[in-house]
């Protein structure tokens, strides 16, 4: 395969977005809002994939680097009639076919394929029960917040199962291994062949959206299931005024906006919204990989969220995904650093838990 054969299925859009121009992609790209270079926006990135389709631009590591520091957030795509993060993503597998890859990506796809997750467990979380629950690497890595939502889930009425678990492969596709994706794939599908017919209940919207789209598997992220029998819960009221972060993966390509902030409303909570909300919000900086080859941008753009909030007075921000959470932390401390204010971050979870009481 050449760097080319990557591009060559989006050949239309990228001499579509090529032609038109319009920029909207630009408006408010967390990326391109720091690094203010055109490169660093979708529209950018348009042109370098021009460039390599048709053999005027050489694959070189700064071009590598331009691919990697995209959150893969769906903001541009949400603006634009086209297929960016795809395109994106193909970009990233044509560089590395060409040999650049980001380091860091690659240690962290090796690690996935030969352990069957991202990070360090202590063991295995494993349960019995009849609903299929999918934790995820991350969730996988953090037994205490695993706890906080099976208690939540118990409290609902579920009987939530965990297998054995094994990465979604996502990680490894994102960064441009499509090579070691397949593996990852067929490592995954022999795991959960058993459950193939089953819903299956999930924490990470990324993860939920490659299960649903790279596996045909019928998901529901759990945090949907649980609002679903929001009536059948006893809520003790917590008294603060917050805002919602709507994760980019379940918010804008999930499509789940309402759940959250119904469950956030019924505990009591003076909700207030930021500017960039539901199908138009911003990125906390965690997405794409980003946080691996580039730290700092990603605290600087989770900075910038945190500064969202603290514009229509939140004095914490709450949502539900386990990279927008630590992300959205750094930010917060950064941005205290400045404004000499904390604006804390709290999974909605935890607040369940808490209100559903012992």
């Amino acid at each position: 395969m050449t760097a080319q054969d990557a591009l060559k299925p989006y050949i239309d859009d990228i001499y579509t977005c090529n032609r038109t121009r319009c920029g909207f992609c630009r408006e408010e790209c967390p990326v391109y809002r720091v690094e203010g270079y055109e490169t660093y926006s979708c529209r950018g990135k348009m042109l370098v994939a021009r460039g390599l389709l048709e053999g005027t631009l050489q694959p070189d590591e700064e071009m590598a680097r331009m691919a990697d520091e995209c959150l893969l957030c769906g903001y541009c795509a949400a603006r634009c009639a086209l297929h960016n993060v795809e395109i994106i993503t193909a970009l990233r597998e044509a560089l590395a076919e060409a040999g650049f890859r980001a380091p860091k990506h690659q240690a962290n796809a090796a690690q996935i394929l030969a352990e069957g997750y991202l990070f360090p467990r202590t063991s295995a979380i494993r349960r019995e029960g009849t609903t299929p629950l999918y934790l995820g690497c991350l969730y996988q890595s953090k037994p205490a917040e695993v706890n906080t939502v099976l208690s939540v889930l118990e409290k609902a009425g579920f009987d939530p199962l965990i297998a054995d678990e094994v990465c979604c492969g996502y990680v490894v596709e994102a960064t441009g291994d499509s090579e070691g994706f397949a593996r990852a794939q067929e490592r995954f599908r022999q795991v959960y062949a058993p459950y193939a017919d089953q819903e299956i209940l999930t924490l990470c919207p990324t993860c939920t959206i490659t299960l649903r789209d790279k596996y045909g598997l019928r998901v529901k992220p759990a945090i949907v299931a649980v609002a679903e029998r929001l009536g059948d819960l006893r809520l003790e009221p917590v008294a603060m005024t917050a805002t919602y972060h709507d994760p980019c993966h379940l918010g804008r390509m999930l499509g789940v906006f309402e759940e959250p902030r119904q469950i956030i409303c019924a505990l009591g909570i003076n909700l207030v919204e930021m500017e960039h909300n539901r199908t138009f919000s911003t990125c906390c900086g965690g997405g794409g990989g980003v946080t691996a080859v580039n730290p700092k941008l990603s605290a600087e753009i989770a900075k910038n969220r945190i500064r969202d909030a603290l514009a229509v007075g939140a004095e914490t921000v709450i949502t539900v995904c386990p990279t927008c959470t630590p992300t959205l932390l750094r930010g917060a401390g950064r941005l205290a650093n400045e404004v000499d204010k904390f604006v804390d971050v709290l999974d909605l979870w935890q607040l369940l838990d808490k209100a559903l009481g012992a």
